[in-house]
């Protein structure tokens, strides 16, 4: 019989967590409910972001948030412009109430602005080049590799697809990446979801947020992932001009898979058809 610790909801486990550290939590709040639930421990200047339906998915989350700590941690190191661990409570990765979660500072911003997505290609310009001065053990396009395979075998366990259909998906991703790589030599650590949600308003700066799908590979992929989920065509136009040949329109299309199989899942979610969500 599981203990009353072991049955608490993302909103418990995040002020279970503020509460063991010593912090006053009165006025919890949840800021997002998506992929993860992101909670503000009001009103200590904390906010902790618990692995939910992507734990579902992956069945184990720790390593995703564990790179996620560790490229965090150099980033300010190297000033760049992403929300900081909090000083008040260890980053983690924690577990409590068999949630995994990690610890960030509050960034003051505008609750539900997001920023202008042409801005945000010179902020990731910025990002890039802080990206570029550090050097982690991250997976090579993790986010269309290992993660779209654990996203695929979702599916399909929770019969969203069939064996054939997410082989399929898997042949032309192996296509893709295979040209893709061998298009842009560039290799560099990367963001890996990088677009304007994942990104705060911290008067008038950019600042990055949602670093768990991290990982090393040519730039068009953060570019491709920008262009199919900013909404916005200036942006596509101004990474075109300078981008040119192949790479990014194989990385656009690496990114449609590997989003369609997510989508499938959320909307699955959504429809009540995967067992045992949240």
């Amino acid at each position: 019989m599981p203990s009353e610790i072991d049955r608490l909801t993302p909103l418990e486990a995040a002020v279970e967590l503020g509460r063991r550290h010593g912090l006053e939590v009165r006025e919890p709040r949840i800021l997002k409910n998506g992929s993860n639930v992101l909670v503000h421990l009001a009103p200590s200047p904390v906010v902790v972001r618990v692995a939910t339906f992507t734990a579902v998915v992956r069945g184990d989350p720790l390593p995703y948030l564990e790179r996620e700590v560790r490229l965090t941690a150099a980033l300010v190191a190297a000033g760049a412009a992403v929300a900081p661990p909090s000083p008040l409570i260890p980053p983690g990765p924690h577990v409590v109430g068999g949630r995994a979660m990690t610890a960030l500072a509050w960034v003051d911003h505008v609750p539900g602005a997001a920023p202008d997505p042409v801005s945000v290609i010179d902020a990731l310009d910025s990002l890039h080049a802080a990206l570029r001065t550090i050097w982690l053990d991250l997976p090579l396009l993790g986010p269309a590799t290992s993660d779209l395979d654990l996203a695929l075998d979702a599916t399909v366990r929770h019969r969203l697809l069939t064996v054939d259909e997410a082989h399929e998906r898997r042949s032309r991703r192996d296509r893709l990446l295979h040209e893709l790589l061998a298009a842009a030599p560039d290799r560099q650590p990367l963001h890996g979801d990088a677009f304007p949600r994942n990104s705060l308003l911290d008067d008038g700066r950019i600042v990055w947020i949602d670093l768990e799908d991290c990982c090393f590979g040519p730039t068009a992929w953060d570019h491709a992932v920008l262009c199919r989920q900013s909404g916005d065509p200036a942006v596509e136009r101004i990474i075109r001009a300078r981008d040119r040949g192949p790479a990014l329109d194989l990385a656009m299309a690496l990114r449609a898979i590997q989003g369609e199989a997510w989508t499938i899942l959320h909307d699955a979610r959504e429809a009540g058809r995967i067992p045992g969500w949240p």
